[in-house]
């Protein structure tokens, strides 16, 4: 009965631990934001899982967004692009390694989310 405890503590702890780790991984975020097919910014942003990140340039653009694991290859990102005096939050579900955009009335965003090697 002993060994059985053991073991299952093991097991217990093992998890709380993986789940730990996969809540404190962080992420590289290539984003690029386009108008009209102009590009305007391509930041590159270190953000932590579940924590938002945020850049901005002048009057060119404001950028937020936070990155939440769904699993080992797809996340989801909750954004806020204002540019070129356009405001858009869309939230879109990636794959990690796969670039993604969207194009709204001629103002585009494209990300391409990897994971951290830190």
């Amino acid at each position: 009965m002993e060994i059985i405890m053991k073991k299952l503590i093991a097991i217990v702890a093992l998890l709380g631990f993986a789940s730990f780790a996969q809540a404190n991984d962080s992420f590289v975020v290539n984003a690029k934001f386009y108008d009209n097919k102009n590009l305007i910014g391509s930041p590159i942003l270190v953000v932590n899982s579940n924590e938002e990140a945020s850049v901005s340039v002048d009057n060119s653009y404001s950028f937020a967004l936070t990155v939440t694991p769904i699993d080992d290859s797809t996340v989801s990102l909750a954004t806020d692009l204002k540019l070129g005096g356009k405001h858009m939050a869309p939230s879109l579900v990636v794959e990690i390694g796969k670039e993604a955009s969207i194009n709204v009335d001629g103002k585009e965003l494209s990300v391409l989310v990897s994971k951290s090697s830190s």
